[in-house]
């Protein structure tokens, strides 16, 4: 059976980055990475949808150790995926990945102070079993379900005569070249295919049940290209990382802080693009306030630029029911279709949907606080790495790495051997860890772990607080750390 210190799930950008913090934070420790499909990049590897692109700047989305060298800024999944790719083989890491091991069961044993892995090799973990030992685990196997999307009710489905695609599961010869297209959904998946699918389609129908955001923002930064070539490389970097940096944060800050005065900034740009048939007050007005939910960004207005075309058209109505050859909506028109999309959304679980056992019980994730949104109370030595759902996501994941070999270190220099968050207190006016109103999250909530919004039980926040809590922030307040033959220190 192999031991290790560190066990990481996941070969993403979370878990390449949880790779290099150990290497150069944590040199005398062992670590390996688990990964359940055949290669690296995560989300980046696995999606393969027409037109699936970064809706961050990959100055601040990308490895805060690996500056990105593109010129485009929100690049396409293959060049963020090489970049992974290159990150990880030039550190080394690529070494210390396992591919085809994907982690079925974790048990923790007090006695032993230690996890125990049951592990699936091979395709989809179907192989022979493996079992490891980790002193910690960190699971960076992101926040969605590989397997199964969210399961969306769509009345008469099974009626349809033609070809019903789903984004995650995306048909690699499927031909859409002078089809009548249908994609349901509204968000940002939604918002990448409807201007990729409308190159060659025949004609493309975004059928939204509600309206969302939607941002124009350049794809390639003039500043940025500016830096790059007249700085030097030692200074460009942080130059243009501190440029997005500070111009994101005040963007949402500004965004969350007068929401009203926002919601008529957005109003106001999106009309702007859109053709004049399409107004903005039916299909750009959403129901909730910026940022309640990611906005959608469409780099260079591809999105506002393809609803200018004769062959696409934005609908906003309820479906009655889908037909041999359609969707009838609430309105009474029917929309004709050879291809329908079910951009529905995503199935949130976390830990890879493993249910960890401390001492034989299974823990319920729903019960438990979050402590500094990583770390699950009673449960020894586990971090979930959740990076930021509206704002670039690496920043938030590093800040949880880098915040855990905190704790590490000082479990270390206090002789401990696991550290356990501690929480008594009353669930009734804590929240899920993620606070979204997209119905993904919503339907999630039961399977989150909850938050105070009162240190250390919060979530993600924002850069500057999470940034100043991993410099400054207490690592004792809320964890209780053993020690073999004590109870606690």
């Amino acid at each position: 059976m192999d031991e290790y210190d560190f066990v990481i799930i996941g070969a993403g950008l979370s878990g390449v980055d949880a790779a290099y913090r150990l290497k150069t934070m944590l040199p005398e420790c062992s670590y390996t990475v688990l990964e359940a499909r055949d290669q690296i990049g995560g989300t980046w590897s696995f999606f393969n949808f027409p037109g699936i692109r970064s809706d961050s700047q990959l100055t601040l989305f990308g490895l805060p150790w690996r500056p990105w060298l593109e010129e485009k800024d929100m690049a396409d999944a293959a060049l963020i995926r090489q970049y992974i790719q290159d990150a990880a083989r030039d550190e080394g890491i690529d070494k210390k990945i396992q591919f085809s091991h994907r982690v079925t069961e974790a048990h923790w044993l007090s006695e032993e102070q230690q996890w125990t892995l049951v592990v699936g090799t091979g395709t989809n973990g179907g192989g022979p079993t493996k079992q490891y030992r980790a002193r910690w685990v960190i699971s960076c196997s992101g926040y969605y379900d590989y397997e199964n999307p969210l399961k969306t009710e769509i009345p008469g489905i099974g009626n349809f005569k033609g070809t019903i695609a789903h984004p995650q599961f995306w048909p690699s010869d499927l031909d859409w070249s002078g089809k009548r297209v249908v994609i349901i959904g509204s968000g940002a998946t939604a918002v990448t295919l409807l201007p990729s699918i409308a190159k060659t389609a025949g004609h493309v129908t975004m059928l939204q049940r509600s309206p969302s955001y939607v941002l124009t923002l350049p794809s390639v930064s003039p500043e940025g290209v500016w830096i790059k070539k007249y700085l030097p490389a030692w200074l460009a970097h942080p130059l243009n990382w501190w440029r997005c940096f500070l111009t994101e944060t005040l963007f949402v800050w500004f965004n969350l802080t007068f929401p009203n005065l926002a919601r008529r900034l957005h109003l106001f740009l999106m009309n702007k693009q859109l053709p004049a048939d399409v107004p903005v007050d039916v299909h750009f007005n959403p129901r909730y306030k910026p940022f309640e939910q990611r906005l959608c960004i469409c780099p260079d207005g591809d999105f506002f630029k393809a609803l200018h075309q004769d062959n696409c058209a934005i609908v906003t109505s309820t479906i009655r029911a889908v037909e041999e050859d359609g969707i009838m909506i609430e309105s009474g028109e029917k929309l004709d279709a050879d291809i329908i999309i079910t951009a529905t959304g995503l199935h949130v679980q976390l830990l890879g949907g493993v249910i960890p056992t401390v001492d034989g019980k299974p823990v319920d994730i729903a019960s438990s606080l979050a402590w500094r949104g990583m770390m699950l109370s009673g449960v020894p030595n586990l971090a979930t790495i959740i990076g930021y759902t509206i704002q670039s996501w690496t920043l938030g994941a590093d800040a949880s790495i880098q915040m855990l070999i905190r704790v590490y270190k000082h479990m270390r220099r206090i002789g401990a051997t696991s550290a356990v968050p501690v929480h008594e207190g009353d669930l009734t006016l804590s929240r899920p860890v993620v606070s979204h109103s997209s119905t993904y999250f919503v339907t999630a909530e039961k399977r989150l772990p909850r938050i105070t919004g009162r240190s250390p039980w919060y979530g993600r926040k924002n850069p500057v607080y999470d940034r100043f809590m991993l410099w400054f922030g207490s690592i004792t307040d809320g964890m209780m750390y053993v020690k073999p033959g004590k109870k606690n220190q």
